[in-house]
């Protein structure tokens, strides 16, 4: 069993995912009845108790036995982390003001590794057999929109397999921040950063006939689906190439709204926009806030 001394290092329960916005509510929901005189029975208690330690266990269980992340990303999520974004923000340095949430995190980097590198691994999904890595061939061309801290950026680029990671970042403070990592990791001229309106960049990208073997989706939400229909209908997906599209379960809010969370309308239209779409086949997972895979149908 996980016990606490086996939490990896610098693992905080995060709040930003379904099961983090559970694990809040249950912590909760249990303070409370600690607290309180409570006329709940021992058994319910004992639920209570048995629920707690699920949901804050398995964040932890599943990083510790997942393979180890790049070494380098220990140093940039602690860089995001003590960066101070308001200030940045208030000197006008970023156009927004950016939160060190909005990096995709060690363990989905590791994720996002293993769907770039993994060929002929069959994941059947559902009475329809969908097959969405078995099609997925070593990608050696990645394209990436939206960058932040650029974690998953370099972990990608690690990836012997791969040749090309084109990044697309509206911030153009977040090139400076990234690239001295890039260029530590080895991998900076793997790596090429694109500042300005994602829709321009691909666009142009589109212009230059380039097409990718995967293409990793994590801006602003209520763009996707503009991104999606760009990368599609311009060809920039290369044939039995797939499409990662990040935060799909967005904190679990298209199901179970939060007035704390804003985005869940956007994304649950984007989502049945796509499952939807008759052009493509579409598989939503459980990981952290939530990874849709998506490729053409018949490829």
């Amino acid at each position: 069993m996980l016990s606490a001394e086996k939490v990896p290092e610098g693992f905080v329960q995060a709040h930003d995912t379904p099961l983090g916005r559970l694990a809040y509510v249950i912590n909760d929901l249990q303070a409370n009845i600690s607290s309180s005189d409570s006329s709940l029975s021992p058994a319910a208690r004992s639920l209570i108790d048995e629920a707690t330690r699920i949901v804050n266990g398995l964040d932890p269980y599943l990083t510790c036995m997942t393979s180890p992340h790049p070494p380098i990303l220990d140093k940039m999520i602690k860089a995001g982390n003590e960066t101070d974004w308001k200030q940045l923000h208030k000197q006008g340095k970023t156009i927004y003001e950016l939160i060190p949430e909005m990096t995709a995190g060690s363990y989905e980097a590791v994720v996002l590794q293993q769907l770039a590198k993994t060929a002929k691994a069959s994941a059947v999904v559902s009475q329809r057999c969908y097959t969405h890595t078995d099609l997925l061939r070593k990608a050696k061309n990645i394209l990436e929109i939206g960058m932040f801290t650029g974690t998953t950026t370099v972990a990608l680029a690690l990836l012997p397999s791969v040749t090309k990671v084109v990044t697309l970042e509206l911030e153009g403070f977040l090139a400076d921040f990234s690239i001295p990592y890039f260029a530590e990791a080895g991998v900076a001229e793997k790596i090429e950063v694109k500042i300005g309106d994602a829709r321009e960049s691909l666009d142009k990208l589109a212009a230059e006939g380039v097409s990718f073997d995967m293409v990793f989706i994590d801006a602003d939400k209520a763009g996707y689906s503009t991104y999606l229909r760009k990368v599609l209908d311009h060809n920039l997906l290369a044939a039995e190439g797939v499409i990662v599209v990040d935060n799909t379960a967005y904190k679990g809010t298209p199901w179970a709204p939060d007035p704390s969370y804003h985005l869940g309308a956007a994304i649950h239209a984007f989502n049945q926009d796509v499952r939807n779409d008759p052009t493509v086949e579409v598989v939503m997972l459980p990981i952290r806030d939530g990874i849709s895979l998506i490729r053409r149908k018949e490829e």
